[in-house]
């Protein structure tokens, strides 16, 4: 993917940032998470301690039975999911040089759902496999990109701002949502599993989630990072960044492309979880600047750090059942969206 050599203003200035704090609070914030979402079960804690004997295998083997094959995968699911989110909305909010949009917002998560909810209907929930290994990832991407594409699609031609990309994602996620709930009235069979999957949640996590998601995690973080210099100089503006000589075009899709992978996949194995990718950027961007080198990589941490400690208030918050973790990330993200609609100015 293309860089360009020239030093943005913005990130020359960002590299008197200091690191040490942001970056000390993340790293600490999400291993408590971690640590916690190792310990808290929705029947019940378990020390720290006993979570160590559980994991080397000479605890009480119910306990080493709920570490290892339920806590675990789903505190590295819940990491992994967050990073993508985060990174994704970093990357639309980029490109688009607009602080109110993430890949829910701009349909791309419910463009995924529809595909996965479409499948389930007519091959059922885990018949869509070959050799063994998932294909939903690859159906959740179609999805996220023709949602992705149907947006840009109707902004084309007119000037790309804030209230206009949101207006005409939302227009296409209330098109998704409402052929999603048309499948599920018509799926009698699978009712229970897309009303569970729609709301968005890493309760059922597995390792073989876990397998499924980490190869395009790796591969869409690591392309984001190399796109990241790029990135920061289309923020400043598409005239600023053709006279650096950035390829404009080609990095937006380029971006778009990383947008739906991270979200896509996601999605596949998660269902639609929303405002993570909102909420993560500001964050990364209040604490390091536009460099998006930076803002990558703090929206991985925290990122993670905010999903898994949204699992673990998910499995407390009412007692004797657990909350799907999507509407906890509604609920934390719903408020600062309308804070950032009423504080931003040419917003619409």
């Amino acid at each position: 993917m293309q860089t360009t050599t020239a030093t943005p203003p913005r990130e020359a200035a960002d590299r008197i940032r200091p690191l040490r704090i942001p970056l000390t609070a993340g790293v600490l914030v999400l291993l408590v998470a971690c640590a916690l979402s190792l310990m808290v079960g929705s029947n019940g804690t378990a020390s720290p301690g006993q979570v160590v004997q559980a994991l080397t295998g000479h605890a009480d083997p119910q306990l080493t039975a709920a570490v290892q094959s339920l806590r675990l995968p789903r505190t590295v699911l819940a990491l992994l999911i967050g990073a993508g989110l985060a990174v994704a909305g970093a990357l639309i909010q980029g490109v688009t040089r607009n602080p109110i949009v993430e890949p829910s917002i701009i349909g791309v998560n419910a463009g995924a759902a529809l595909a996965v909810a479409l499948v389930t209907y007519t091959l059922g929930a885990t018949a869509f496999s070959l050799g063994g290994i998932s294909l939903m990832p690859f159906v959740a991407f179609a999805g996220a990109a023709a949602a992705a594409g149907l947006v840009f699609v109707i902004v084309a031609g007119v000037d790309m701002t804030p209230g206009r990309v949101a207006l005409a994602g939302v227009t296409v996620a209330l098109l998704a949502n409402a052929l999603v709930m048309s499948v599920v009235v018509l799926n009698d069979n699978a009712v229970q599993f897309l009303l569970r999957y729609l709301v968005g949640g890493v309760d059922g996590a597995s390792w073989a989630g876990v397998r499924t998601l980490l190869p395009y995690s790796i591969i869409g973080l690591g392309c984001a990072f190399l796109l990241a210099k790029s990135v920061t100089v289309l923020s400043l503006g598409d005239d600023i960044a053709r006279g650096l000589g950035l390829p404009v075009e080609r990095v937006r899709l380029q971006a778009l492309a990383l947008v739906v992978v991270l979200a896509g996949a996601a999605v596949a194995v998660a269902g639609p979880i929303a405002m993570v990718g909102l909420l993560v950027p500001h964050m990364a961007r209040w604490s390091v600047g536009t460099s998006y080198l930076r803002v990558f990589g703090f929206s991985i941490v925290y990122g993670g750090a905010l999903l898994v400690t949204a699992d673990v208030v998910s499995r407390i918050v009412v007692p004797s059942t657990e909350v799907p973790v999507g509407v906890l990330t509604a609920v934390l993200g719903t408020p600062y969206f309308i804070y950032l609609a009423r504080r931003g100015r040419g917003v619409v």
